[in-house]
């Protein structure tokens, strides 16, 4: 899944654990796009040729994403494969591609053109060419999913990290208040460094930022997050936003809207929706919160 995941129990229960490892080994199978044998590598693979049958996950999954494409069609494409493919940001892509070879991959994002059959749960790519990419949604549907089956073996905390994207389970057990305490990635610096925190309930945190995948022509930087209306990386003030509320597959979503749209409109965004906060850091380190985060001391933030 090109991550490091990491399950944190607070008692032991290694089947539990096992059980996890063996649900993402599963998921792997079907959603991975570096597999070519997976449920997602086969979609591709008939695009323009025939529809694949595969599994209720792989398609309750697609079908989600598909409607979160719908719903914001500025920001959010399940189908901008043939992008992420084109530039190979993060994947030894160093230059940028000719607007002829892009202005091609936009004509094969039209979430019109794929077909779902709910009966015979297939999927069809109508144009060859065509690439399902579920990367901006899929951990955080396997956080759902992993708090779920935790939740049904009886276990009552946890912390689940797919690669940054945190959801966590009941309550904390080593503090007085049993709240968490969760930081906020200063975008600037590496891995684990913190800018600010948030103390809150159990909640999930999933943040969306340019500064870990990118390459420089000259000056300009050219980062992972594509617009699918231009085929070009997003312009604009914003370094990175993390999304705090109750569902991981709703917050990633969230997270990449919220950067297309910047500060402003993002947070009129997330003010519109119960139970969801959001943390907006620009590329000065210039913090925004909303409403709903209340300032405790200087770089502390509280939902309650």
């Amino acid at each position: 899944m090109g991550t490091v995941i990491s399950i944190t129990l607070f008692e032991r229960n290694q089947p539990v654990v096992e059980a996890v490892y063996d649900y993402l080994q599963r998921m792997d199978q079907v959603f991975s796009m570096n597999r070519p044998d997976s449920e997602l590598s086969a979609i591709n693979r008939q695009a323009g040729q025939q529809p694949v049958a595969i599994s209720a996950p792989g398609f309750q999954l697609i079908e989600a994403a598909l409607a979160y494409t719908r719903q914001y069609p500025a920001s959010f494409n399940v189908l901008i494969g043939p992008l992420v493919k084109l530039w190979r940001i993060g994947f030894g892509g160093q230059q940028v591609p000719s607007s002829t070879r892009i202005q091609a991959c936009l004509a094969l994002m039209d979430p019109n053109q794929v077909k779902l059959d709910s009966v015979r749960q297939t999927v069809y790519l109508q144009q060859p060419g065509m690439v399902l990419d579920l990367g901006a949604i899929a951990k955080g549907y396997f956080a759902d999913q992993i708090v779920l089956q935790l939740q049904q073996a009886g276990v009552t905390q946890a912390i689940v990290n797919l690669g940054g994207n945190v959801k966590l389970l009941g309550s904390q057990p080593f503090t007085a208040d049993q709240r968490w305490e969760i930081g906020i990635q200063n975008p600037t610096a590496s891995r684990g460094q913190p800018l600010l925190q948030v103390q809150m309930p159990a909640r999930t945190v999933v943040t969306s930022g340019i500064f870990e995948r990118y390459f420089k022509v000259g000056q300009h930087v050219y980062h992972h997050i594509l617009d699918p209306q231009t085929g070009y990386p997003v312009e604009n003030k914003l370094a990175q936003v993390s999304i705090i509320t109750a569902q991981s597959e709703l917050a990633e979503v969230l997270a990449t809207v919220c950067y297309f749209q910047g500060s402003q409109v993002g947070m009129a965004t997330i003010e519109q929706l119960p139970g969801v906060e959001a943390i907006f850091i620009d590329r000065q380190q210039q913090v925004s919160v909303t409403s709903g985060l209340k300032p405790r001391r200087k770089g502390v933030y509280s939902i309650e």
